[in-house]
């Protein structure tokens, strides 16, 4: 009989799950294989130009996993496994940075600098700041909020793909 095999590598932490996982689409797992590697090496140190050891590690599950190429609903269980692949994942926004607040304060701080007068330092500085950080919180905010509502519905829409997805896969193998 005639099988498909796939091996993937996982997190320790995660080995439970992935065999959870895979055997929703009807993968029986195979084997498990721990590996852990380490190589050391030499290398300068940037800061004091010494010589220093460097050791890289990793550490992580091979699981190995088969399925028969018989089984029933063996094309369908593929093909939902293909559609669940290409259930693509929103990005989620970033929040606003402050880069215009930084930027302001690096313009803003050489100039106020060259003023001599403490009194006309402190007012021109209050005023940026009365200026800039309403329009920002007006600006930026309200846009971000409306891209983040936006990514947790298209959010919400993936989860939900791929909660019929599964769904029906767990159909097909009982």
């Amino acid at each position: 009989m005639a099988k498909d095999t796939k091996t993937i590598s996982v997190h320790p932490n995660n080995e439970v799950s992935a065999i959870s996982f895979f055997q929703n689409f009807g993968w029986e797992l195979f084997g498990n294989q721990e590996v852990k590697t380490s190589s050391s090496h030499l290398k300068e140190s940037m800061w004091t130009g010494d010589i220093v050891q460097v050791t890289e590690t990793s550490h992580y599950i091979k699981l190995t996993f088969q399925r028969e190429k018989s089984m029933p609903n063996y094309s369908r269980l593929v093909q939902l496994e293909n559609e669940y692949n290409l259930v693509t994942s929103p990005t989620k926004p970033t929040k606003p940075s402050l880069m215009m607040t930084i930027i302001m304060l690096v313009v803003g701080i050489p100039i106020m600098l060259m003023l001599e007068n403490i009194a006309v330092l402190l007012i021109l500085g209050f005023l940026l700041w009365l200026a800039i950080i309403p329009f920002y919180i007006w600006r930026r905010f309200p846009v971000y909020r409306k891209k983040l509502a936006e990514y947790e519905s298209a959010e919400a829409i993936e989860l939900e793909q791929k909660r019929k997805i599964l769904s029906e896969c767990q159909s097909l193998l009982s």
